[in-house]
């Protein structure tokens, strides 16, 4: 009965909610499921719920209907670790030494890491024949799931903090790390039940990448000891490479003195970043890229990103560079192929 009125109460709060949550994005269910990491989530019951007889009508035994219910109360999550970090040391630094038993026996779950870096040898894992590495994490307790997921992400963040020279300004995070997030987000954003919208390349809501107290200064419990998370809404461009030196240019996205950059604050309300063009290439640990961010909104991001993919184009054309993943496909262009 416990069980049947939490399930009855959840919906009840759902049906009350005022339309205008409706229009919120499904991509804020990457910080949760918010029930999971928020520890709001209810169990759910056996699939008779208080009725100890099989469909049959056959009855079964307590424990028999336990068992059952705990197989179907099983959650399983997944989390893709983007190629460039796709390692075996990375795998070691993140099971490795012990580490894998430690984590299961705290977030009473199970690991399981397939895929290119992992060293796994059994095809029949899932995962095993991707081209990254692919974490499935399965338990009864999706709040634990959740804090398991955000362990495991805050311990790429470190690896990618501890091999990568420390910045001139403490307050500007690695190179790299930019694009972490945004892949971890991107991630668990795909990962969540509750997501529709499994658009690739999408902008998406992440913890942010600058100032650097937010990573170095991190606690459990966030804003018990240190700064709790920031969030802002993110997403990530490829630069172009010139065909003939494979040099990457992004120098023409800041503009004369920086203007550009200052353009894309006012008009977009938006923070871009441009990584791997001036001299700091031997920092980074991924490709060249741009991180366009904002505290204000989806929207923001995505005008932001469109005003860059034109003015990438046009630079493409006219100093014959071209990306490795090929042009981003914009909205309006989406609309125009469907019909």
């Amino acid at each position: 009965q416990t069980a049947n009125s939490n399930e009855q109460l959840t919906i009840f709060t759902q049906n009350q909610q005022p339309a205008c949550y409706s229009t919120i994005t499904a991509d804020y269910n990457m910080f949760s499921d918010a029930d999971e990491l928020l520890g709001l989530a209810t169990p759910r019951g056996g699939e008779h719920g208080d009725d100890n007889r099989v469909p049959s009508g056959r009855p079964v035994s307590s424990t028999a209907n336990n068992d059952q219910a705990m197989e179907d109360d099983l959650q399983v999550r997944t989390m893709e670790v983007p190629r460039w970090l796709s390692t075996t040391d990375v795998t070691s630094h993140l099971v490795g030494r012990g580490k894998k038993k430690i984590l299961e026996t705290e977030y009473e779950c199970t690991i399981v890491i397939a895929g290119h870096g992992s060293g796994t040898k059994d095809p029949s894992m899932p995962g095993f024949h991707l081209p990254h590495l692919h974490i499935t994490m399965s338990g009864h307790d999706v709040r634990q799931l959740g804090r398991l997921r955000r362990a495991l992400e805050d311990s790429l963040i470190d690896y990618v903090i501890e091999n990568t020279p420390e910045q001139e300004d403490s307050r500007n995070a690695p190179p790299s790390l930019g694009r972490l997030l945004y892949s971890l987000a991107l991630s668990a954003a795909n990962a969540s039940p509750k997501t529709k919208d499994h658009t690739p390349n999408r902008t998406v809501l992440a913890r942010s990448h600058y100032p650097m107290i937010y990573h170095t200064r991190r606690t459990i419990e966030e804003g018990a000891n240190g700064p709790p998370t920031k969030k802002v809404w993110m997403n990530v461009v490829e630069l172009p490479q010139d065909d003939s030196t494979s040099e990457y240019h992004g120098r023409f996205l800041a503009g004369k003195q920086g203007s550009l950059l200052e353009y894309y604050r006012t008009k977009f309300n938006c923070r871009v970043d441009i990584y791997g063009v001036w001299g700091d290439d031997d920092d980074l640990m991924c490709a060249p890229y741009v991180l366009v961010t904002s505290e204000e909104g989806k929207s923001n991001v995505d005008r932001c990103l469109q005003f860059i993919e034109h003015r990438v184009r046009e630079h493409e054309e006219k100093y014959g560079a071209s990306r490795a993943g090929g042009r981003r496909i914009l909205r309006g262009e989406m609309q125009m192929s469907d019909s």
